[in-house]
């Protein structure tokens, strides 16, 4: 078998590398001497500047060369928010340097006494644990690079120092919360309300606004049109444009508004910065795909649709060794997360073409088309304060995007009923139970159900031993063989299914030694504590006092709230009517009614039961 399956070729494509590859010692040679380079990272450029790195030129080029190698292809520093970290740790670790360690010019003076310093001096400059712990994994991440571009340079007692990070404790993070049920229908709904809005737009792209006077009517159709041409032929308009000016010194003489006409002709042929708020609002709301990924999609994002379904490629760049992933999601019109999608590959498709880019999200922001999402922490509050959302205090909610995933997975969660092998998509199993099912807007659900595991494990060690006619009649027939029974032995046997041991609605089998008092004391378990004991032994002789203390049970329905009488009777009365009672036949039950109708003394009722 394994001679067949080596012989089988798999069909593939030929690979092709450029002919010539660009020489990188030059570039990384002009970084350390300059101690400044640009690093290019997912399609954005950062310039890092080293420059204040002064005072020891030796080891300002060490590092600057293992930053130079971090931010490379396949190096630490995948994003340029990272890269930027990278060079404030690196800052950071100069400032401790200055300091306190002045001496050290180069990396052979580097120990592991000057590494413990440092974390050292982070702390009890009050940083917080957990940053502390991130600057000094990064400066460490550089000390590795550094010794791995000069080996032998690190001392030995430095290098053995890089293999953890620290030995003082960080703090556990607080996890991230979902936003609540009420917040995402709000959410969901002020997109959808802006998604149909965009949709009409784009259908309407051609319609040119219309006044009473004729002639007046034919020049701002004239104007608009030829504004609209020239966004065709250059992609924008500009502000000061002659035919801009022109449209914009009709439209206000003819008495139409002109606040947002810059942004309703660019809306008729692209998406507009405020237009990415609620479409990636759905899609992070209908998917759970994280924000970055989202704002990362490609134009060739859909993979394989069938059946209704098609898979979303995406890159999650956190996920080392295994950054592109794929998603099912459903697919139809734009109420599921593919249609959607298809939407806006629709709408960009002109830009695209512009631009010559394969970024999903190209859009009209500033005056001019771009490929990628800028910030959109003011349009998202624009955007809902538009909407009017508020939080759950009432006040205008402040939203923040990275919540959306947590809230879809939540209501995941919910879904599936707390499964982590279901619950579990995209991550591990453990990341799913301490940063995705570990969150305040989960901990009720957490709560119920341990409340629910310990009210039925205590009803389980606390049920009484139920013995229908059937069974009495075979322990009495045999009580050397009697079993399930709290006693054992003829005698004890015989003395309990007599009515010297009864108690009130049972037969006790041990009154001097209850669960609920010290050994060899009487009980002192109060009015119906039997049907919670496990001493107790309900026989169909008990029947009559059970069904007059059902009959008050319900009767305490008409003077109690609701929510009394919950919580007073509604565990004894389940107890009675479905534990109990269905153990017997209905003949028993008919007679043992008439019996406790016909004698009011077979209940006796202390001042507490009918206390509210």
């Amino acid at each position: 078998m394994t001679t067949v399956a080596a012989a089988v070729r798999r069909p593939g494509r030929r690979a092709l590398f450029p002919e010539a590859l660009p020489d990188p010692e030059g570039e990384a040679g002009a970084a350390i001497a300059s101690l400044r380079f640009t690093v290019t990272l997912a399609d954005r450029s950062v310039t890092i500047d080293l420059m204040t790195l002064s005072g020891r030129t030796a080891l300002a080029r060490t590092f600057a060369g293992a930053l130079w190698r971090a931010c490379q292809v396949g190096g630490p520093a995948g994003s340029i928010s990272t890269a930027s970290a990278y060079a404030n740790a690196l800052k950071t670790f100069w400032r401790y340097l200055d300091s306190t360690r002045p001496r050290v010019a180069s990396l052979s003076d580097v120990n592991a006494a000057c590494i413990d310093g440092f974390d050292a001096w982070m702390e009890e400059s009050g940083l917080h644990p957990n940053h502390r712990l991130q600057r000094m994994s990064k400066v460490l991440n550089l000390l590795r690079l550094a010794e791995a571009a000069e080996p032998g340079r690190l001392p030995p007692d430095a290098s053995r120092r890089l293999m953890y990070t620290s030995d003082r404790p960080g703090v556990r993070a607080r996890p991230r919360d979902a936003y609540g049920d009420y917040i995402a229908t709000a959410l969901r709904t002020a997109a959808r309300t802006d998604l149909a809005a965009i949709i009409r737009r784009f259908a309407e792209a051609d319609r040119i606004p219309t006044v009473d006077v004729v002639d007046r009517n034919e020049a701002l159709a004239t104007a608009h049109e030829a504004a609209m041409a020239l966004i065709d032929a250059e992609g924008v308009i500009g502000h000061r444009h002659p035919l801009f000016t022109r449209l914009y010194t009709l439209r206000r003489e003819s008495g139409l508004p002109n606040d947002r006409l810059i942004h309703d002709l660019h809306g008729r042929r692209h998406l507009i910065a405020a237009d990415l708020v609620p479409l990636i609002v759905l899609i992070s709301l209908d998917t759970g795909l994280e924000i970055e990924a989202i704002k990362e999609l490609r134009a060739d994002c859909l993979k394989n649709p069938a059946g209704g379904y098609v898979e979303i490629e995406y890159c999650k760049r956190r996920a080392r060794g295994a950054e592109w992933k794929r998603l099912r999601v459903r697919d139809g019109g734009s109420s599921t997360p593919g249609g959607l999608l298809r939407k806006v590959l629709q709408w960009t498709e002109p830009a695209r073409s512009r631009l010559v880019t394969d970024t999903l999200w190209v859009h009209c922001a500033w005056g001019r088309l771009t490929p990628r999402v800028l910030s959109m922490k003011e349009t998202a509050a624009s955007w809902v304060r538009r909407h009017g959302i508020a939080d759950e205090q009432g006040q205008p909610l402040r939203l923040n995007l990275t919540r959306l995933r947590k809230t879809h997975k939540a209501a995941w969660y919910r879904r599936t009923g707390g499964q982590l092998d279901r619950f579990a998509v995209g991550h591990t199993v453990a990341v799913a139970a301490n940063h995705y099912a570990d969150i305040p807007a989960l901990r009720h659900l957490h709560e119920a159900t341990v409340a629910d595991a310990m009210s039925d494990a205590l009803d389980a060690a606390m049920r009484p031993c139920v013995l229908s006619s059937e069974e009495e009649a075979a322990v009495r027939a045999d009580p050397d063989q009697a079993t399930g029974l709290p006693i054992a032995g003829a005698a004890a046997v015989n003395a309990l299914l007599g009515s010297e041991q009864d108690v009130w609605l049972a037969s006790c089998s041990g009154f001097y030694a209850s669960p609920f008092g010290a050994q060899g004391e009487a009980c002192p378990s109060p009015f119906w504590g039997c049907l919670e004991c496990s001493n107790a032994v309900i026989t169909s002789r008990k029947l009559p006092a059970l069904l007059a203390f059902l009959g008050f049970i319900r009767a305490q329905r008409q003077v109690l709230s609701e929510a009394d009488w919950i919580t007073k009777f509604a565990k004894v009365h389940g107890r009675i009517a479905d534990q109990i009672l269905p153990r017997f036949a209905d003949v028993e039950i008919e007679e043992a009614r008439r019996i406790a109708t016909s004698d009011p003394t077979l209940i006796y009722l202390p001042p507490e039961a009918r206390a509210p």
